[in-house]
């Protein structure tokens, strides 16, 4: 029998033999798949930064003391600034006083809410029963504290911060985009305002409702909903500093519960009108509304200063984890200017830069040529060497908080930003920690590779101003880092 069916097997065996030799070699060493990846038909004439190291030997590189664009990787900086200077401990504290005499139930005076730089100040990411819950919280304090009537005005306080409004480099199109919301020394609600949709029939205008509930924006919708199968946009449109907002584009007809959010020109204003509104809904009057301290505008101090609420921010080494698994950027931003105050500097861009400086210094992390312009990498100005990534990758991993650094990352196929990269069956799903990155014509991965009975290899991968599309530039990169799982060799201890 086996001799009757060998004939037809021949054919067979021998397409396998030519198809086996035909096929290229898998590369076995990290500058073999350097070389591979480098190679490859969608990085033609773009700029690659690489840099492969295990501890102190460098596995593989190209470019690596050439200065690049980071797009997200620069969060690996302003995280590691924050733990290192703040803890992971540190809280911010949002403060509600009260300003003047409280008699017989009225405030001759102002409420003022004096800000400290916290960015999840009622994020929904910490207020699971919406963002206006913590301003529900102060209205009960100020019950408490006999308070029924207010003939000042509700304040918000920003001055802790420099008012910079956006990052260094940042384009001034996407200013009403929530990746682009405004730094302030009061953030609330990450500084956005979110729109719930539910679509109506194709032609129609979709419906909303906001969160918070509010009156800040004069908001006109011209969005029309479209057919299924129809792509769909919705735009934000706003002047800088105005409060008239218009909804453009597209909404696919009837569905339901899409979130979305538009970045607020003023925080601190911002913060001020839901609480104000928080209030004069409760019955509680406020005659001079909602403002925000500053020139020709501020709390009046007659009868002296009450304390009314105080609210804590979750621990640093929770924000740390949302700023770099989910990419926030109000974080980014607003965590280095707070180890800027808590340095002795000014909390503004600038003073974060000089304690970066310092900051590396201590790691032994050559600063030369490292161009901080912003916190979270949204800027085109922004110069990093993949050398400089690697050493920080290095150095934070023998910090006290190195653990904290590396569980902030997201986790290949599993969490975060590489949720749906390095999917099943992938040798770094589960396994490689990393910080992703894009902005437009850049893209960046720099992270952890971890082994067994071994330190983990760091990398670091810049590409910019490629032509390709996006994706094809990001599958490159994964495939790339997949080899460097394999030639790691196995992994089994697990997170």
């Amino acid at each position: 029998m086996l001799r009757r069916i060998a004939p037809f097997l021949a054919p067979v065996l021998l397409l396998s033999s030519l198809a086996a030799q035909a096929a290229p070699k898998a590369p076995e060493t990290p500058k073999e798949a350097l070389a591979e990846f480098l190679a490859a038909p969608v990085l033609k004439n773009a700029r690659i930064g690489v840099c492969v190291r295990s501890g102190e030997q460098v596995l593989a590189e190209n470019e690596a003391e050439r200065g690049f664009m980071t797009a997200s990787n620069m969060k690996l900086f302003s995280s590691a600034l924050a733990l290192r200077v703040l803890g992971p401990a540190f809280r911010f504290e949002t403060r509600l006083e009260a300003r003047g005499h409280i008699r017989a139930g009225v405030l001759e005076g102002d409420l003022v809410l004096v800000g400290s730089g916290d960015p999840s100040f009622g994020a929904l990411a910490y207020e699971k029963q919406g963002a206006s819950a913590v301003f529900l919280r102060m209205r009960e304090s100020v019950r408490k504290a006999g308070i029924r009537k207010v003939t000042g005005r509700v304040l918000g306080d920003a001055t802790i911060q420099k008012d910079e409004f956006m990052g260094d480099g940042w384009d001034w199109s996407y200013h009403a985009d929530w990746y682009a919301a405004p730094v302030s020394g009061l953030c609330f609600n990450e500084n956005c305002l979110d729109f719930i949709f539910d679509g109506a029939a194709a032609g129609q205008q979709p419906l909303f409702r906001l969160e918070p509930d509010t009156g800040y924006f004069e908001i006109r919708n011209l969005v029309r909903c479209v057919p299924k199968g129809v792509d769909s946009e919705l735009l934000f449109v706003r002047k800088i500093g105005s409060r008239k907002l218009t909804l453009r584009g597209s909404f696919p007809a009837n569905r339901k519960a899409k979130r979305d959010w538009a970045s607020v020109d003023d925080p601190a204003t911002f913060a001020a009108t839901v609480l104000c509104e928080t209030l004069q809904r409760s019955g509680i009057p406020v005659r001079g509304g909602a403002g925000r301290v500053g020139p020709g505008l501020s709390p009046g101090r007659r009868g002296g200063v009450r304390a009314v609420h105080s609210h804590l921010s979750p621990p640093l080494s929770e924000l740390v984890v949302r700023l770099n698994k989910v990419s926030q950027n109000l974080y980014a931003e607003q965590l280095p200017r707070r180890a800027a105050l808590e340095a002795g500097e000014e909390m503004s861009m600038r003073g974060a830069r000089i304690v970066m400086q310092k900051e590396l210094a201590a790691m032994g992390v050559d600063s030369e040529g490292l161009v901080m312009a912003d916190g979270s990498g949204l800027s085109r100005l922004n110069l990093v060497r993949p050398r400089q990534i690697a050493d920080l990758l290095v150095a934070m991993r023998k910090h006290e908080h190195g653990d904290l650094y590396y569980a902030s990352l997201p986790l290949a196929g599993v969490d975060g930003t590489l949720r749906r990269r390095f999917l099943e069956g992938s040798p770094a799903r589960g396994r490689v920690r990393a910080k992703t990155g894009y902005i437009s014509r850049v893209v960046g991965l720099s992270g952890y590779l971890p082994r067994d009975g071994g330190e983990p290899w760091v990398f670091s991968i810049l590409v910019n101003d490629f032509v390709a599309p996006t994706w094809k530039v990001k599958r490159a990169v994964d495939r790339f880092v997949e080899r460097l799982c394999v030639q790691a060799g196995p992994w089994k201890s697990g997170e």
